[in-house]
């Protein structure tokens, strides 16, 4: 076997994914699988083996984007608390902590929602789309306040071992996934949307059945959440 040093890149240094290739080894059968494997869920067993893995498959590169996100928010406010003992605040940064801040929380709220609906809620094509729609915005919430605090930090920022700026190479870099794609969650969300909204099809039928509130198409949810209550 042999490790190609090839992970030369932007951010996300510290995954080390180089190119590993091995020459005349023989995989059995039972130690593979395809990829119609890996996204045909399990009836019948565990719940993680039954949620289909759109459900999820955002969540999982977007988890670590938000805690990337608390690092930055963190790095910037220890240094912004060291400067204002010998420089008062700017009216700019206090904007700059108030957005990006806030963004960041609503980010968490929204993977909070989205891990929830894929532990308890029933599998249904909008709920697969909405995980995909949350996750997506949540990381693109993300970028944007990381974006904010390197902006705001001046030229400390750009020093190549300020902890905001190396938080900002790892957000970008993941952001370019696929899987975190406006795009892709959108072209995924629009039409499972307008499918159970319509009460000619399918879907549709089923959620008008249900008399369901809230947004269109978005069943009620009567799982607990972690804190024992629930929505």
């Amino acid at each position: 076997m042999t490790v190609t040093d090839t992970w030369h890149t932007l951010g996300m240094r510290g995954t080390g994914s180089n190119t590993v290739e091995a020459h005349g080894v023989l995989v059995p059968r039972h130690r593979t699988c395809t990829l119609a494997d890996l996204l045909r869920p399990r009836p019948g067993s565990a719940r993680c083996h039954t949620v289909p893995y759109p459900m999820v498959a955002a969540l999982m590169f977007a988890l670590p984007v938000l805690g990337a996100a608390h690092g930055a928010l963190d790095a910037w406010t220890r240094a912004a608390t060291s400067q204002q003992r010998t420089t008062p605040p700017s009216a700019s940064h206090a904007l700059t902590l108030t957005r990006a801040s806030a963004r960041i929380r609503a980010a968490g709220l929204l993977l909070g929602e989205v891990a929830d609906r894929a532990d308890h809620a029933p599998v249904t094509p909008l709920l697969v789309a909405e995980g995909q729609r949350d996750a997506a915005v949540a990381v693109e919430l993300c970028s944007e306040a990381v974006d904010q605090l390197l902006r705001a930090s001046g030229t400390r920022g750009r020093a190549e071992g300020d902890p905001v700026q190396r938080h900002w190479r790892d957000i970008t870099t993941a952001v370019a996934h696929a899987a975190l794609s406006v795009d892709a969650a959108a072209n995924a969300y629009t039409p499972a949307l307008f499918a159970s909204a319509d009460p000619s099809t399918d879907a549709g039928s089923a959620a008008a059945s249900r008399g369901r509130a809230g947004s269109p198409g978005r069943p009620a949810m009567t799982a607990p959440h972690a804190e024992g209550h629930t929505v």
